[in-house]
Order: structure tokens, then sequence, then C-alpha cells
């Protein structure tokens, strides 16, 4: 009955039909973070994600490039060397992201002389050569960390500031945290009836993990290839982190700018250009925006955590809460913890190590200072 509601008149699901298996809204819930507890016990946090014009998709990686004269038009003076014009990069980039270079690597990166860690590993920049430009690389670690509405300051820095400025990566994602609306099951049943096909040459698909009898160690399917200018992944993200029962499925899209133009309103609106990626993924916006060519997881409740900590621990616990004299003393025994595990770690710009550009110039007036001194 519902297939014959969406059905067009030939018997084919019309583009703005809503997806099939449909059951309901995904990631509903307020939380800012997910507690994922996968099959060997390893606890993760993954960061909810939401993009600046909705909660329709997300920014989950993103490649950009400008001029390298663009330094000289935020930063202070004459800028004559590499290394003033990289400290100037920095001090930009902590504006828009909340955290800025932090260290120098020992070599170049993707054809660039240098390279410069950003924040907690959160990205790099690299300098030297490629034309006189700077790339700057931002993981979706690093995103998921930067500073609220860094995609509106980056949509403005790149529009009304950067000369030449191009983004070279950009991937966009949608999570369904139940499965309510979408499975790589679905995502291969659409590649079969097409629509996954924009109206020229059919892409090639691929299928890796167990189709055959699923093992509960995840699944993707992918559509096109990666060295093209658009690549889709459809995968069972929660079981991707180690829990077997997530319903969790994630659709990405990984834009390239190989013979495209991505344009920097994808920043601000990536639902509407995921939307309109395939027609597959039509039901994620009403109002699209097509890239023009150039040629949670099941949510893993703390009490389940709690749950998987009495399985494995229990026995132990209550033998220290037996000479101790109670669990508070058990657990005074046993919670002395120095630090918060890393993986438990929410990347976070407030946390990232206090960028390069700030450190050198706090050495710098402590060295005016002292000169003063004893002047």
């Amino acid at each position: 009955e519902r297939a014959a509601r969406t059905a067009g008149p030939d018997g084919e699901r019309s583009a703005d039909a809503p997806p099939l298996l449909t059951g309901g809204e995904s990631g509903s819930g307020e939380e800012n973070v997910k507690l994922v507890l996968s099959d060997s016990g390893k606890v993760l946090l993954v960061p909810k994600r939401r993009g600046w014009g909705g909660k329709t998709a997300f920014v989950d990686w993103l490649n950009f490039t400008v001029h390298e004269t663009t330094a000289h038009l935020f930063g202070s003076g004459t800028l004559v060397t590499d290394h003033e014009i990289v400290l100037s990069f920095s001090e930009k980039l902590e504006k828009i992201f909340g955290y800025g270079i932090t260290c120098a690597n020992s070599s170049g990166r993707n054809f660039y002389k240098k390279s410069y860690e950003l924040g907690e590993k959160f990205g790099l920049l690299c300098h030297g050569g490629q034309r006189n430009t700077v790339l700057v690389m931002v993981s979706g670690d690093g995103l998921a960390a930067a500073k609220p509405g860094w995609e509106k300051r980056l949509h403005d820095f790149l529009t009304l500031q950067a000369i030449q400025p191009r983004l070279t990566r950009l991937d966009l994602a949608h999570d369904d945290y139940d499965g309510s609306t979408y499975s790589v099951d679905q995502a291969k049943q659409e590649f079969e009836l097409g629509r996954f096909n924009n109206g020229g040459r059919m892409p090639d698909c691929e299928q890796r993990g167990n189709w055959y009898k699923p093992n509960g160690k995840g699944r993707t399917f992918y559509v096109g290839h990666r060295v093209n200018g658009k690549y889709a992944r459809i995968y069972e993200k929660g079981k991707q982190l180690g829990d077997g029962d997530s319903l969790w499925c994630r659709i990405e899209v990984e834009f390239k700018a190989v013979d495209r133009v991505i344009p920097f309103d994808a920043l601000l609106r990536p639902g509407e250009y995921l939307a309109a990626s395939y027609p597959a993924f039509g039901w994620l916006e009403a109002n699209q925006q097509r890239i023009k060519t150039i040629q949670k997881s099941t949510e893993i409740s703390y009490a389940s955590m709690c749950a998987w900590l009495v399985k494995q621990c229990g026995s132990a616990l209550a033998v220290v809460a037996e000479i101790e004299g109670g669990a508070a003393q058990a657990f005074e025994k046993v919670g002395k913890f120095k630090k918060i595990p890393s993986r438990l770690n929410v990347p976070h710009w407030a946390n990232s190590p206090e960028p390069l550009h700030r450190r050198l110039s706090m050495r710098l007036s402590e060295d005016v200072i002292l000169a003063n001194a004893f002047a």
C-alpha cells in the first residue's frame, strides 16, 4: 500500500518520495555526546554533529587553498618570510576554528615543502611551493572540536577576504542514529533502482563487509571511485565503532575539485548539497542545490555501560567492597584516576594546545621586558 502511494505512473518511486522503510526522525535527542560501548568493552565518546543550516547534514572533512598573499590582508605589518606568513595564517585560523598551528612537522605533505599541525592533531596547514598557495586540511575530529559558528566565519573569509580561494575537498554527512530512515541494504536497493544515476553513465558500486551473513562487524556500500569528483559511502557507523547491535547508519559523500567547482555556500547549507548529490538522497532536503560540474549509534546509555562494568568487573568490585567496608570505600580505593583516558576526551577547541603564534608572541614580549630591565 505504501509503495503504491509513493510510486509514479510507471511504477517507479517519484523523486520526492520518502525513503524506503522510513520510520520517523532520527537523532531527535539533544545530547551533545553519544556513549558507545564496543563489544570489547571499549567506551567511546562520539560528539553528535549538527550542520550550520540545520540538523539534516554536516561537514565532516574539508580542504581549501588560498594564495599566500592573503596573509598580507590580515597580518600585522609587512610579511616577508615564510615563517611570518605561516604565523599570520595561524592567527587567522584560530579566529575561525578556535585553534591554530601548534607545532611544525619534520617534513612537508601533499607536495608542499613544509607542513604544520593544527590544534590537537585536528588537521594540517601546508606551505611552500604549489604556486605559492597555502593548503588547510581539517579532519572530522577537527571540525567536531571547532568553535561553534566556524562554518559562517570560514565562508566569510573565503568569499570576502581570501585571494584565489578554492575548496578542494568537502565531505558532507548525515547520521541516522537509530536506523529508522536509511540503511546499507536500502542503499543497495536504491542503486538497483537506478537512483544513484544523475543522468549520465551508471556509476560503479562496491560492497564491503559480510553481506551474505552479517556478523556485526559492519558493512559499507560505496558508489563511484574516490579519485573522481564525487564518491558516496553508506556504512554502519555504530558497528564500525565496535557496537555489533547498533543500527546507526551514516550517509557520506566526498566531493573533490576534480572537473568540479565546490561552492562555498555548501559550507552553510550542507543538507541541500548532500540531498542533490544523488536522486537516492533527495528526501533529505526539499530545497536542493546541485554542485555544478565543469565538466549514532543506537545510543548506548549510561545504564548499559554500568551493566557492562558489573558483568566484567562485578566480582572483583564486590571483593574490594567487602575488604574496604562498603561500596563508597571501594570506589575511593579504585577511583583515583590520574586523568580521563584519551578515548573519552571529547575534542573541543578550548582544550587545544596554545597556538604557536601566541606562544611566540608571549616569548617576544618577555624578551622585550628583560631587555628593558637590563637597559
